[in-house]
């Protein structure tokens, strides 16, 4: 998205602005201002110019820059792209990176901790970043290269799962996180209600040691005691793989001659075991629900081949960290709390159209 260039519009709109801001250098002026001076384009440039002898208009696009953190550098990584919600997490947080000036660098989990960890290594030890935002695939793996960030002065933001254990000490700048106990317990409880109460259930999770496939499975299980009359078939870790919940669920359709309902960690996990169960000649013989509400999956709930999805926001989750740490880095905000907290609705035929639209490509909003 190019810099707009200031027009008459605009400045006949700022003049309670500038006389608001007269006499406060630039860094005063954008933490008075707040996130809006990171974001307005021609206006911040104004409130940045306030504070200068010269006409605002002949400073307005070089303050415009600064005010948007041109020249930060910026480390994100996540679990893997093979994962459409890992995908689409990271086109937004490239888009708000380059809305704002901020160089940024990918690594790509690869669904692999070890991997993941290589890379990260590599990266600390090779350059220098202002920010950086990291999901790690499993809890624990990614500190040394992590802690490394934070002693070179990166402002490190977790993502979804924390990045280390109990025992480890990190200062992060903050968690981005949102509720995936919600989202088990909701997509679960979803399922159960359409299966009248009654009947067989399977869940497939994501890794083990990952901290929302965790509070996804204990949202679903405290769901699961609810309804008496629902029993448990299987449990296992798909992984966020593809292929591995096929495997599981062609294995289901051949031991199961019932499955009513199947909740799956991820839309990918559930349209893999959806698959297994059309070539199994079982298509709409089991409730499905999943997680993240992908286009895909909110198109499914719309014509009615899954039961529920949960919108897990990619963008939110990837976009938040550039925006939160480029306005912390900036001294444009005075405190930011240990977590910040993103919502997600359960998907509903009312509510899909708009979820479809802001998560549009164009916008990368929700």
């Amino acid at each position: 998205m190019e810099n707009q260039q200031p027009t008459n519009e605009h400045w006949a709109q700022t003049d309670e602005v500038l006389t608001r801001y007269k006499g406060h250098d630039r860094r005063d002026i954008i933490k008075k201002a707040g996130l809006g001076a990171l974001l307005l384009g021609p206006v911040s440039a104004v409130l940045a110019a306030c504070a200068s002898e010269e006409n605002p208009k002949d400073v307005a696009n070089q303050a415009a820059k600064d005010a948007r953190g041109t020249g930060m550098t910026m480390l994100g990584s996540n679990g893997g792209l093979v994962v459409t919600w890992y995908a689409e997490g990271k086109r937004a947080m490239e888009r708000w990176a380059s809305d704002l000036g901020v160089s940024l660098d990918w690594v790509d989990g690869e669904l692999n901790a070890q991997t993941q960890r290589a890379k990260l290594d590599n990266a600390a030890a090779t350059k220098k970043y202002d920010l950086a935002a990291i999901t790690a695939h499993e809890s624990g793996t990614c500190v040394p290269p992590v802690r490394k960030l934070i002693d070179r002065g990166t402002r490190v933001v977790q993502m979804i799962s924390t990045i280390g254990g109990p025992d480890d000490q990190l200062d992060l700048l903050t968690w981005c996180e949102q509720s995936s106990y919600d989202m088990g317990f909701n997509v679960a409880k979803a399922l159960f209600e359409a299966a009248g109460g009654r009947g067989t259930v399977i869940q497939t999770q994501g890794p083990a040691a990952f901290t929302g496939a965790k509070e996804r499975a204990r949202g679903f299980k405290d769901a699961l005691a609810q309804y008496p009359g629902m029993k448990l078939l299987a449990d296992d870790f798909g992984n966020w793989d593809v292929n591995r919940a096929r495997e599981l669920w062609d294995s289901y359709v051949n031991k199961y001659d019932e499955i009513t309902c199947g909740y799956f960690h991820n839309d990918d996990m559930a349209f893999a075991g959806l698959e297994a169960l059309k070539s199994a000649g079982r298509a709409g013989s089991t409730f499905i629900g999943g997680a993240d509400a992908m286009p895909e999956a909110i198109k499914a709930v719309q014509d009615g081949t899954f039961t529920a999805t949960a919108r897990h926001s990619a963008c939110r989750m990837h976009s938040y960290p550039v925006v939160i740490g480029v306005a912390s880095k900036m001294g444009a905000l005075d405190k930011v709390p240990e977590k910040v907290v993103i919502d997600g609705p359960l998907v509903t035929k009312d509510n899909a159209d708009t979820l479809l639209l802001l998560q549009n490509d164009s916008l990368l909003l929700v």
